[in-house]
């Protein structure tokens, strides 16, 4: 009896491996026509029962998104942004932050099997079928390029942020909604049940959340989100399953109307993500919403002063009145760089210098965002010194 439990255990463990071999040093290259013949030829069992717990990873943003400060360190982020021009609809907003012509330079690990590798490939593919995306082998000159590789979990960066970004497919992630899932925050897009509109489709069980994590659930304001003419969705790759962030076992997202309506898929696009995606690359001119409002901030990461305690009372930009009366002075995310900008504009010019908030933090969570660095990433440092300037060390 002893040969065939020994077969067995060797067959599991292989099963669990087959997608990633850490035994391999960590290196760059890229996919091959090979991987994509293979996946051509044999999809993933769209019966596949996908466990899509390493998703919710409670020290990240909204469970597997992180910033440009230290990927491999968890960071979260803050999602209580009630007026800020941060994003479109789900997805980001401002150019800078969208990867031009809606070509993404890639490489990937070599610690992926063949299998892991061919799994990262369905999903690619997927995206050339139905979106104007583009995965392409990073070359020489491309400076700004997405890096797949297997760490800790799933998670990824929201849109082109600047250099080599991550994106973590590690163990439990290797299914293919899952990637798709991962790379659509790289491609600049949060998750569905954020919408302004999300109270109206589906219900949030608080007595089933996490002690601590209520911020996982927040959403976001139509004063900063535009919903594109789409409805809300619930068979998006992007949305929470039910049991995100549970305590109990016990769902925590439960739709409205029908009460059996399945979210949380992980098999692919629904035909709505794929909309969505070519609306905010502007790639097929059937699906341009000519009523969008597309603002943006021309902001570069690179702005943020090394002394964030004391600006100058001068407005430095032309456009200061312009982003003034469509209320960035107030918005969560453009606040700390319109205060360096412009303050006159933005009313902040009592006694020549503009000083931070009161020292307090207003949020329980504050340590925790401060420790992970979100007080010196630019994209929330309004939102810090207004809410955490206690634990950013700002009085």
């Amino acid at each position: 009896m002893l040969f065939p439990i020994i077969l067995i255990c060797i067959t599991q463990f292989a099963r669990c491996d087959q997608f990633i071999d850490k035994t391999v040093p960590e290196g760059e290259t890229t996919l091959t026509d090979a991987d994509f013949l293979q996946i051509r030829r044999k999809r993933q069992n769209v019966d596949e029962d996908v466990d899509d717990s390493a998703m919710y990873n409670k020290d990240r943003f909204e469970g597997d998104i992180v910033t440009m400060i230290s990927p491999s360190s968890d960071p979260t982020v803050s999602s209580d942004v009630s007026n800020s021009s941060f994003l479109m609809r789900n997805a980001v907003r401002q150019s800078y932050l969208k990867w031009p012509n809606g070509r993404i330079p890639y490489t990937i690990s070599t610690q992926y099997t063949t299998f892991g590798r061919q799994r990262v490939a369905s999903a690619i593919d997927e995206y050339h079928q139905r979106t104007c995306i583009r995965f392409v082998p990073k070359t020489t000159t491309d400076l700004d390029y997405v890096h797949i590789l297997p760490e800790d979990g799933c998670y990824s960066l929201v849109g082109k942020v600047g250099g080599k970004q991550p994106v973590s497919l590690g163990n439990g992630c290797m299914v293919t909604g899952i990637i798709i899932h991962e790379l659509m925050h790289a491609v600049g897009f949060f998750h569905e049940q954020s919408r302004a509109d999300r109270d109206s489709y589906v219900r949030i069980v608080w007595p089933n959340v996490e002690s601590g994590l209520q911020d996982q659930f927040d959403k976001y304001s139509l004063a900063m989100i535009d919903h594109l003419n789409t409805e809300y969705d619930y068979g998006s790759v992007m949305h929470y399953g039910p049991l995100a962030f549970s305590k109990n076992g016990k769902p925590t997202v439960e739709p409205i109307l029908p009460t059996n309506q399945k979210i949380g898929q992980r098999i692919g696009f629904s035909q709505t993500d794929a909309i969505k995606i070519n609306k905010l690359y502007t790639c097929q001119p059937q699906a341009q919403a000519s009523n969008v409002a597309f603002g943006q901030l021309p902001v570069s990461l690179s702005t943020l002063p090394d002394n964030a305690v004391q600006y100058s009372c001068a407005d430095h930009r032309r456009d200061c009145q312009f982003l003034a009366e469509r209320g960035h002075c107030t918005s969560s995310f453009a606040q700390y760089f319109m205060a360096e900008n412009c303050p006159r504009s933005c009313g902040l010019c009592a006694d020549n210098s503009v000083r931070l908030s009161a020292c307090q933090d207003i949020k329980p969570w504050c340590q925790r965002w401060a420790d992970s660095g979100l007080c010196q990433l630019f994209l929330f440092a309004g939102y810090m010194k207004n809410n955490c300037a206690k634990s950013c060390v700002l009085c």
